[in-house]
């Protein structure tokens, strides 16, 4: 009988967490983290937003790595749980930026990271994009 009622103030719990985990607008990634598919979660550990400390550690991590990792991660990354959409958002610009310094064409230069899905592989960035509806204020798809 305790475990019944523990579950069903558990389903509760979550379910009256939900509608606070995806409540934002389309433009307001800053609010959405990357676990609000699993609101217990997202309510209890938070998660990590934008800052100038944040930004500028993701500036230097991706200026000290190769090209093939930047282009690899810039596709196929990992993304981080602990962050917010507009946060990782930002990491994609700035491993965009950091591909367009460095002049690289990422689909031509390490066609290996692609063989397997063709040459029409979307990067994270633009997938992000496309599913807020954000527009990309940097040129798009320069050398990427």
């Amino acid at each position: 009988m305790n475990k019944v009622l523990i579950k069903t103030l558990f389903s509760i719990l979550i379910f009256l967490q939900i509608p606070n985990a995806h409540s934002h607008n389309g433009n307001n990634l800053d609010s959405l983290c990357t676990f609000s598919n699993i609101p217990f979660i997202n309510k209890t550990i938070g998660c990590r937003k934008v800052s100038t400390e944040e930004i500028n550690s993701l500036k230097e991590y991706w200026s000290n790595e190769t090209n093939e990792d930047l282009c690899h991660y810039f596709y196929f990354p990992i993304a981080d749980p602990y962050a917010t959409k507009q946060l990782l958002l930002e990491n994609y610009l700035i491993m965009e930026k950091e591909i367009i310094k460095r002049d690289i064409n990422c689909k031509k230069d390490y066609r290996n990271v692609f063989w397997y899905r063709g040459k029409n592989t979307k990067s994270m960035l633009e997938k992000l994009l496309e599913r807020y509806s954000i527009t990309n204020s940097i040129d798009d798809e320069k050398n990427v």
